[in-house]
């Protein structure tokens, strides 16, 4: 599972690399806190698939015992990752709420973020292929995480259109929420793993 571990990391990198670029641009370009805390969130999975890069490579030198141990650690350091994600979108929520900035929807924009959403929901395809052939809770925390984004990003796109029917300050609100299920979902990885840890 090793080799085919470190192709799957490889390609969660560069992917979440281009989706984090697309974003970023977008958010920036549109003043869309929603697009932008989303684009960051891509930002902090391609570090997960690092750290999980890095996992997978030292599993091909160890022995099963301590590949098991190494994917739980890898796990809990991506949740680690996709937590303080939730809390920067939180914290960005509340201070556009309480100084809103004007956002420009475009719908061009629009459709280019829903495009991502769909790379994210491919990517979650690929990850549960990849883990009915070799299962492993890295697998189960970047195919949780493609799932989540790709949820996160519909859910951005919905506050980048209701700017427009409502106001500027919506915005704000929709990256308070994107924040607080980052935050619950990793909240609860890390949990998960961290007493695989301990009891191990």
């Amino acid at each position: 599972m090793g080799k085919s571990g470190v192709n799957i990391a490889v390609f969660g990198i560069a992917s979440n690399f281009i989706l984090f670029l697309i974003k970023l641009y977008v958010g920036i370009s549109s003043n869309s806190l929603a697009i932008y805390c989303d684009s960051v969130n891509n930002l902090g999975d391609t570090f997960s698939c690092l750290i999980a890069l890095f996992g997978f490579i030292f599993m091909i030198k160890t022995n099963e015992k301590k590949g098991g141990r190494i994917q739980s650690l890898c796990s809990f350091i991506i949740g680690s990752i996709v937590a303080v994600t939730g809390a920067y979108c939180v914290y960005s929520g509340l201070e556009r709420f309480m100084y809103p900035v004007l956002v420009s929807y475009s719908f061009k924009y629009a459709m280019l973020i829903l495009l991502t959403a769909f790379v994210k929901l491919i990517m979650a395809m690929v990850y549960i292929i990849k883990s009915r052939k070799a299962p492993s809770p890295v697998y189960k925390a970047l195919i949780l995480d493609s799932l989540l984004d790709f949820g996160l990003t519909i859910t951005a796109i919905l506050g980048f259109y209701l700017v427009e029917k409502l106001n500027y300050a919506i915005d704000g609100v929709f990256g308070i929420i994107i924040g607080i299920i980052i935050l619950a979902a990793a909240a609860k990885s890390v949990w998960q793993q961290a007493k695989i840890l301990v009891n191990d």
